[in-house]
């Protein structure tokens, strides 16, 4: 008996010895097993991603306006503001409300179709105007020489009765022209006049209209933002 608690004494002397019964937690536990590391994997932490992995969108995602895309019409937008209701259907611009903008827009191509059919008929006008105005002048110019040659045949001491005689008759007659030229360069002249006026007035018009879409717009227009609305409308 006494041999074997000598024995069990040295037994138990011998495992309080031991790395599994030192103080702390026992290898192995509360951590990751063997061969598992804790935190990012080497590559990771490498400065950069891992070779082969993409930093940021991919390839096929692209910042800014499709490729091919004209900056200028990318940017339609912001020049033209809200009135890029000037891109709605005809039918919408049809029955839009005269308040809101789309209506305004409307309003807007009404009036410009009616102006600029105007500004193309009285230009024509002023045109013909102008070709009768030259024509007039022309025919009361020649009728002051004729009657300048008729006086100067009347006067002439070397013409003989008959030539005289024959030069107050042609006189008469050459004035009496005149007369009438001058009544129809008269109105030559005032029909072009007339129609000054109203290609001035069709002229206005256009540019009252602009102002008036600018301003329904709170969008100072360019001449490049205006021929953009046009081009959407049709005009």
């Amino acid at each position: 008996m006494r041999t074997r608690a000598i024995l069990l004494t040295i037994a138990a002397a011998t495992l309080a010895g031991t790395p599994a019964f030192a103080r702390g937690v026992p290898a192995g536990a509360g951590g990751p097993p063997p061969g598992v590391t804790v935190g990012p994997p080497a590559a990771v932490a490498a400065h950069g991603a891992p070779p082969g992995l993409a930093v940021g969108r991919p390839a096929s995602v692209t910042v800014g306006p499709p490729s091919g895309a004209n900056p200028a019409s990318a940017g339609a937008g912001n020049v033209l503001g809200n009135l890029n209701a000037a891109h709605a259907s005809p039918t919408a611009l049809e029955h839009a409300s005269p308040n809101s903008m789309v209506g305004k827009i409307a309003t807007y191509k009404s009036t410009m179709v009616s102006a600029q059919a105007s500004v193309k008929t009285f230009t024509a006008a002023v045109n013909t105007d102008h070709t009768a105005v030259t024509a007039d002048q022309a025919a009361v110019s020649a009728d002051q020489i004729a009657i300048s040659g008729d006086q100067a045949i009347i006067s002439s001491a070397s013409s003989t009765p008959a030539q005289v005689a024959a030069a107050q008759t042609q006189l008469l007659a050459d004035q009496a022209k005149l007369s009438s030229d001058t009544a129809q360069l008269g109105a030559a002249q005032s029909q072009l006049a007339a129609d000054q006026s109203q290609l001035a007035a069709a002229q206005a018009q256009i540019t009252a209209a602009q102002t008036a879409l600018a301003s329904a717009g709170n969008k100072s227009l360019t001449a490049q933002a205006i021929d953009k609305i046009n081009g959407l409308l049709g005009l």
